[in-house]
């Protein structure tokens, strides 16, 4: 007989794992069967808002069980999208049902090429949401179906760019590497980048006032050179035929989009000839004499 301190120990069965409690996604079935409150009610409690940014993990979630569910949360997606600002109001925890709602327009694209033009109205939409958290998710959302869908997407999105804040957003999506690496033609995203350039050109003094326009203008101050980081003389042929331009906000925009290290040390010929050009289209005052130089900081509370 073994001494007991050799006797094999008898160590009990393993007791088998079981998966953790998903209540997103009982909440989230519940909702496709007809029960959206517990859904809803789950959204706002973890949704961060109000405060500065919404649950990104939340939001990504909600787009991953979309995505899962295939086009069973079709209708349940294009309700979210759809709720206006009485129902999800801007500034509320509600708010992060819309903007689910967006991520998940584009997860499922994603997944079904064959809801891409339906998927794509519903996100021209909601471009100029009057909540920017909604209008904020849709570059991401573009640029998640471009990283799948690649250059035809540029195309597809020529419709977009009759809009100030829709043209923006097209604009903010591409300067996204996943969706900016795909692209291996400069011809339809050097035509949508001048047709951005150009509504804004053509928009008339009122419009200069519109959160828009401004949305826009602010997205030409950037995107140029992350496009012309790729593709290089092509864009930087269209920032010189745009020098010619006189509206200040734009003048000062193809200026901020020359800016950074990587770009003047790749291309600084490039840019010379931009600056040069921009130089020579200057307005010329009319009387030189009258010019004090810069007066700001003349005052005395300056001082």
């Amino acid at each position: 007989m073994q001494p007991p301190s050799l006797r094999p120990r008898r160590t009990a069965a393993p007791t088998p794992k079981t998966a953790a409690p998903d209540p997103l996604g009982r909440a989230f079935d519940g909702a496709i069967a007809g029960e959206v409150r517990p859904l809803y009610a789950f959204l706002a409690r973890h949704s961060g808002l109000p405060g500065v940014k919404a649950n990104a993990n939340i939001i990504l979630a909600f787009a991953s069980h979309a995505a899962t569910r295939g086009r069973r949360a079709d209708a349940l997606v294009r309700t979210m999208v759809l709720l206006d600002a009485d129902r999800a109001p801007g500034g509320t925890e509600l708010e992060i049902l819309p903007v689910c709602g967006v991520a998940a327009i584009a997860a499922r694209a994603v997944s079904d090429a064959k809801i891409v033009p339906a998927s794509l109205e519903l996100l021209e939409a909601a471009a100029e949401d009057l909540r920017y958290r909604v209008r904020d998710e849709v570059p991401r959302a573009l640029a998640r179906i471009g990283a799948i869908r690649g250059e035809p997407l540029v195309a597809e999105l020529k419709g977009w760019m009759d809009g100030f804040f829709q043209s923006a957003a097209v604009l903010i999506a591409a300067t996204d590497n996943g969706w900016l690496s795909t692209i291996h033609s400069d011809t339809e995203i050097v035509l949508r980048l001048d047709e951005a350039f150009q509504l804004a050109r053509g928009a008339d003094r009122a419009d200069e006032r519109y959160p828009g326009y401004k949305a826009l203008i602010e997205a030409l101050s950037v995107t140029p050179g992350v496009i012309a980081a790729r593709f290089g003389a092509p864009v930087f042929d269209r920032l010189v035929a745009w020098s010619t331009v006189k509206e200040p906000m734009l003048r000062e925009a193809i200026v901020k989009s020359l800016g950074g290290t990587r770009l003047s040390k790749r291309f600084a010929a490039d840019i010379a000839r931009v600056h040069a050009a921009l130089a020579a289209s200057a307005p010329i005052r009319r009387d030189p004499k009258t010019d004090v130089g810069p007066t700001r900081g003349r005052g005395k509370k300056r001082r």
